[in-house]
């Protein structure tokens, strides 16, 4: 089972060798895997929006081991610095355990492909017109809502990362988001931008009043 995830996972860490992909890996626990790859058999997702899923859920479901494994090697592989937003995601991470799973919600994925859609139309970014798109699902079935919004990066772990360290944000609303015990619905739309050449758009649903 292992070896066939690393085979689907190839493309998310395409750049390690091997047995870098495999020491990763092997550091998950197969039933952990399975229990966060919620999206695997979502008919609407292509493979990439499947894999953030997965990523997210890995993130809520051990941290600790999130940072050691795909934060660390995000940050050696790409050069980036160690800054006060991913020292204090590390710190976050080490916290996070056993939160409920994201699971995909044909609602929510509709929702956040159409923001997703117009937004690369038009070159827009941020929310736009927030309340109007969830007042369908608000109240019933969702009592809690919130948006993610990523531009200019393609691959899974990118988007979850970056959106993760929210570098810049100094509420740090995307890592709140991703990581709040109360979403358990998800919708994730990744689209062409016309400006920024992708962008995601990531929706969170709480049913818990």
């Amino acid at each position: 089972m292992k070896y066939l995830i690393l085979s689907l996972m190839a493309i998310l860490i395409g750049t390690l060798t091997v047995s870098g992909q495999q020491e990763i890996w092997d550091l998950w626990d197969d039933a952990v895997i399975e229990k966060a790859n919620t999206a695997k058999n979502t008919t609407y997702y292509d493979d990439d929006e499947k894999e953030i899923v997965l990523l997210m859920n890995l993130s809520r479901i051990d941290g600790e081991l999130f940072a050691s494994t795909f934060l660390t090697y995000y940050i050696q592989s790409s050069g980036m610095t160690k800054n006060s937003y991913v020292n204090s995601l590390y710190r976050d991470l080490k916290s996070v355990s056993n939160l409920p799973v994201l699971i995909p919600r044909k609602d929510l994925s509709d929702i956040a492909d159409g923001h997703a859609t117009k937004s690369g139309q038009t070159g827009h970014v941020g929310h736009k017109n927030m309340q109007k798109r969830f007042k369908p699902v608000f109240g019933s079935p969702y009592f809690s809502i919130a948006e993610n919004c990523s531009y200019g990066y393609k691959t899974p772990i990118d988007i979850v990362v970056t959106l993760l360290i929210d570098d810049g944000i100094k509420s740090l609303g995307h890592r709140k988001n991703i990581l709040n015990k109360s979403y358990s619905s998800v919708g994730v739309a990744t689209r062409p931008h016309k400006d920024y050449q992708y962008n995601c758009v990531i929706d969170f649903g709480g049913k818990g009043n």
